[in-house]
């Protein structure tokens, strides 16, 4: 085991970590293991003639052009200065191949590998009318936003006595590397800043869904959904009047598009993504998209790392794959399994761990998810597009919606991180793992095990605690 990685293989794949929901009283849909290729048919094509690579220094324009020479290159871009890693689209695979050749045996890189497609498996969401009414008694603080009664999460984990304290500021940033966001969301756009479109400077074609009676361009904004459902998690803004409350309901978002309406992506819109993120010095990242373990592209951990060492705190959920009332627990998923990365996990509202939630050593702390079993409660009520999206298109669902899935818990980790930063500016990133994971609650078994990690989250006490000195497992 490396310092920057935790058991990782070689290829990957990753999805985005929700899963269906059918509804309080009906059983749900868990997550299928195997992600679907979704991807169109043109970014699937560019895709196969793309590599990543990494030099070990930075290089001059004519170096650049004299290594370059004689590759059928049709595109060339560099994603990062700091770490010297470009991304190389060649006119076809005979080209790929031999690039791939001589770039492996040339003393100027470090390393060249293949970009990898990213796909998200389907999922349904449904509208709160799907769920029975539930309500929260005697809050340490209740906003005025007229739906918050039905996010139970946030009684579960203290976020209402935490706002007794701080409510986050817009001096802290949190980057969602996600789908997307609704830019005109009326709960979102006050903390929003300007959606930044990683996926368009990859992809000529853009983000068009087309079918046999409409086309609808999602350039700029969200055309999955997913995205929305987790900023509004983290930053709805909250005593607004309208709708929901986001746990650090006062920060901004720095939503960064890197996937398209189907939920397809790259190794390299990520890797980018995540480079972005260092450029607009946000103070925390969250990524609610994992992949399988084998191993994830040495160019998306030198990107993760990176950000990690320009102090941004780095949360990323731990994958729904498992079915553990079947005893099937599946390996956590990367970046999360990354050492340096907040893995996190989810639980009911019955503080146990969820059916789907994957589980392992890099397991560090359980946050919300919700029930993905009509025995396991509510799932999580958060914002959705004002339009339809690819995911909608057939229900008609707008403005909020029910999801369930490790996307959520890693969001209410972010969220808290953000609202730790807000009270505390200038703790590192490991010192803010700490804080959350000395603060937890256990939950099932005592201590650290390998479904919850070190527990649930506990907003309050993260907080109101100054603990620096917590030893976490190795």
């Amino acid at each position: 085991m490396t310092n920057l990685v935790k058991k990782v293989n070689k290829a990957i794949l990753l999805s985005f970590l929700s899963i269906a929901i059918l509804g309080c009283t009906t059983k749900l849909t868990t997550l299928s293991s195997e992600p679907q290729t979704v991807a169109s048919k043109s970014f699937s094509e560019s895709l196969n003639n793309n590599v990543l690579v990494r030099f070990k220094n930075k290089l001059s324009e004519n170096e650049l052009g004299n290594l370059n020479k004689g590759f059928n290159i049709k595109k060339f871009q560099m994603l990062s200065n700091d770490l010297n890693i470009a991304s190389i689209e060649l006119n076809d695979k005979t080209s790929k191949q031999k690039l791939k050749a001589e770039y492996e045996k040339n003393n100027l890189v470090k390393y060249v590998e293949d970009d990898e497609i990213i796909n998200i498996p389907p999922y349904t969401v449904y509208p709160a009318e799907k769920q029975d009414a539930f309500s929260i008694k005697a809050e340490a603080y209740k906003p005025n936003d007229p739906l918050y009664s039905l996010q139970w999460s946030m009684k579960d984990i203290g976020v209402d006595k935490a706002w007794s304290i701080t409510k986050g500021s817009p001096n802290i940033v949190v980057a969602v590397i996600d789908s997307g966001v609704d830019p005109n969301h009326p709960d979102l756009v006050d903390n929003l800043l300007p959606l930044i479109d990683i996926w368009n400077q990859f992809d000529k074609d853009g983000d068009i869904y087309v079918s046999k009676t409409q086309t609808i361009n999602f350039s700029g904004k969200d055309g999955n959904g997913h995205g929305t459902h987790v900023t509004g998690i983290i930053g709805a803004r909250i005593d607004n009047a309208k709708g929901i409350s986001g746990v650090a309901g006062n920060v901004k978002i720095l939503p960064i598009k890197a996937a398209n309406h189907e939920g397809s992506t790259s190794a390299a819109i990520l890797t980018k993504s995540i480079l972005v993120a260092i450029d607009n010095k946000v103070n925390v990242i969250n990524m609610s998209i994992g992949g399988p373990k084998p191993e994830g592209t040495k160019a998306l951990i030198d990107a993760v790392n990176l950000a990690i060492d320009k102090n941004i705190v780095f949360v990323s959920a731990s994958g729904n794959e498992s079915n553990r009332k079947s005893n099937r627990i599946t390996d956590i998923t990367v970046p999360a399994a990354y050492s340096r990365v907040i893995s996190v996990a989810a639980n009911t509202k019955f503080d146990k761990v969820a059916n789907y939630s994957n589980g392992g050593e890099e397991i560090e702390i359980t946050a919300p998810g919700g029930g993905s079993r009509s025995d396991e409660g509510e799932q999580i009520y958060s914002t959705w597009p004002t339009y339809l999206t690819y995911e909608s298109i057939d229900t008609g669902i707008k403005n909020y919606s029910w999801l369930a899935g490790t996307s959520m818990s890693s969001a209410f980790v972010s969220a808290t991180a953000a609202l730790i930063l807000t009270k505390e500016p200038n703790l590192t990133p490991a010192q803010v793992k700490i804080r959350l994971l000395s603060t937890a609650t256990d939950i099932e078994q005592v201590g650290f095990d390998e479904a919850t990690g070190y527990g649930k989250i506990n907003v309050y006490n993260a907080l109101t605690t100054t603990t620096d000195d917590f030893k976490v497992k190795e």
